[in-house]
This record gives C-alpha cells, structure tokens and sequence, in this order.
C-alpha cells in the first residue's frame, strides 16, 4: 500500500479527468494507471539509454583502432572523412 498526497488543483484535474473519459472509477483506479505507464516509459528509457552507451562505446572503441587519439577534428580532418565517404558510397 502506498500513500500519495497531492495539492488541490491535482486533485480537481483528476477529478475532471475521469468524469471526462470514463476510464476510472476512483482517484486510485487513476493513479495506479498513471504509476504503471510511467514506469514502464522509465524502464524503456533507461533501457535505450544503455544501448545508446553500448553504441557509443563500441564506436569510440573503433575510432581509436583507427587512430583516433581523442579532442577535436580539424577541419581538415572534417573534410578528408567527408570525401573519404563519398568517395566510398559512390556519391
């Protein structure tokens, strides 16, 4: 069991809400819906969050096999990696 206190306007825009759509048949019935979406968005966020590191982890482990030694590209660098692409992809 959980309690959960919220301020008046909260309480007024729940209210509305579940007059307007019928889902609900109490506050709780609304909160226990709401807990449960939100966490399952945190779950898949935290999720993509560490695929996303995973990526990018890999792809300064293959930068620096080729060399990369860290900071910023010149522009130089910028302009050899672009034509380096295109020159690859037939562009």
């Amino acid at each position: 069991m959980l309690s959960v206190e919220v301020g008046e306007d909260y309480a007024k825009a729940i209210d509305k809400a579940i007059a307007a759509s019928g889902l609900y048949s109490s506050r709780s019935e609304f909160l226990k819906d709401s807990i449960r979406k939100n966490l399952a968005d945190t779950i898949e966020l935290s999720w993509s969050l560490e695929k996303f590191r995973e990526g990018a982890k890999k792809l300064g482990a293959k930068a620096r096999k080729r060399g990369y030694a860290g900071g910023l590209l010149s522009k130089e660098e910028k302009e050899k990696i672009a034509l380096d692409f295109i020159k690859k992809h037939g562009l």
